[in-house]
């Protein structure tokens, strides 16, 4: 049985949970105003009080413009398509066309238009994020964006031996820069691969899924995914595991790493790429517990789900344990939906460790793919030919 099919009677809680989520994104959303500088941001997290965290970094601003979007059709919502349209008027302001600094003239800042850093990955989601506007509102400025931070990248954001590097510094900070752990290949970059996918399906320009393209989804997988189907960090020079100083953030939630697998896929009609997803999608099954969860935070259930929904027609149909697994991590993820009976600002968020605190993180990846399950809208988070 196909996954849609196995999981149609779901539709109803799945459509209430992600209206909920789409509320959550407006109702928290800074308000559109022309003096007010985070105009259209969103806290990262809200704790258990409904204290918000300051500004949300670029990825999650990237990934939230898509989820409102989404939302914005599939609930004939305008107040949604606003919301989207204002995370990315935020967005595009984080892009550096400064005279004065040239270097890095197309890439993009991780906070704050003040922000004198990236981590590579998360601004490559903004970029990714300019890709699926363009193809929204057919504004090709956003194209031209997404096209010059992979300029950037290209430039700036690898080493030596063509490995994107985990954080750039694009000017000296006075309050202290994170430590950029740029001699490690961390277990989330695999999902750059759908990036520039994504660019060339956009351009027609095949330069974007040439030699480095393929070079680095061979390392990725070869290196960085281990036996048990997870990705992890290594050191680039020896090849070799290392303590992650994410503290595994990235597990069943990959941030992507399998859906960049597929379009090294689509790339190449190497069948070892599709081997890696299945040992992924198995890893997490393995790793799935009695409630249904397959680690402490919920942020992997709607990536892992993304992933059986765009390999299916390559890998699929996916076994009857692997179906009851996924019913079982959406029941869960249910679960940690905030009433907000107390506090409204929490109402309709995820708590994703189940502490009371809810993140942006699994709300948003959440969102896109209770969409994509339960309303038809497959636009984002896709490796589609």
């Amino acid at each position: 049985m196909l996954m849609l099919e196995a999981l149609k009677d779901m539709r109803p809680d799945g459509l209430r949970c992600a209206h909920n989520l789409a509320d959550w994104y407006a109702n928290n959303q800074v308000r559109y105003r022309d003096y007010i500088h985070g105009a259209g941001t969103f806290p990262a997290t809200v704790s258990f009080i409904g204290q918000p965290s300051p500004v949300s970094c670029n990825w999650l601003m990237a990934f939230g413009s898509m989820a409102m979007a989404a939302a914005g059709t599939a609930f004939s919502e305008d107040i949604y398509a606003y919301s989207a349209e204002k995370m990315i008027n935020y967005l595009r302001t984080l892009q550096i066309f400064d005279p004065y600094n040239k270097t890095h003239y197309g890439a993009i800042r991780e906070m704050t238009q003040l922000t004198p850093w990236c981590y590579v990955r998360d601004a490559l989601s903004a970029a990714w994020a300019f890709i699926e506007y363009y193809r929204l509102s057919g504004k090709e400025e956003y194209l031209e964006r997404a096209k010059l931070w992979a300029d950037w990248f290209y430039r700036h954001g690898c080493d030596e031996n063509g490995l994107p590097l985990w954080g750039v510094e694009f000017a000296p900070s006075m309050g202290g820069t994170p430590v950029m752990h740029n001699n490690l290949l961390g277990n989330f970059h695999g999902g750059s691969l759908n990036f520039f996918y994504q660019l060339y399906k956009a351009t027609g320009d095949d330069k974007y899924i040439g030699g480095r393209f393929v070079d680095f989804a061979e390392f990725y997988l070869a290196n960085v995914q281990q036996n048990n189907g997870f990705f992890v960090t290594i050191d680039k020079h020896t090849q070799q595991t290392v303590d992650d100083p994410q503290k595994s953030l990235h597990r069943t939630n990959d941030d992507f790493s399998s859906l960049g697998l597929l379009a090294a896929y689509r790339v190449t009609g190497e069948r070892k790429y599709l081997d890696g997803i299945a040992k992924f999608i198995n890893g997490c099954f393995d790793a799935q517990q009695d409630n249904g969860s397959f680690e402490p935070t919920v942020a992997g259930i709607p990536v892992l789900l993304n992933i059986m929904l765009e390999a299916e027609g390559v890998l699929g149909p996916w076994p009857d344990v692997w179906l009851n697994g996924a019913r079982r991590a959406l029941e869960f993820m249910f679960s940690r939906q905030h009433k907000g009976d107390v506090v409204p600002a929490l109402r309709g968020g995820l708590d994703e460790y189940g502490d009371g605190n809810l993140s942006t993180r699994s709300s948003g990846y959440a969102l896109i793919v209770l969409l994509k399950l339960f309303a038809g809208e497959e636009r984002f988070l896709t490796a589609m030919e």
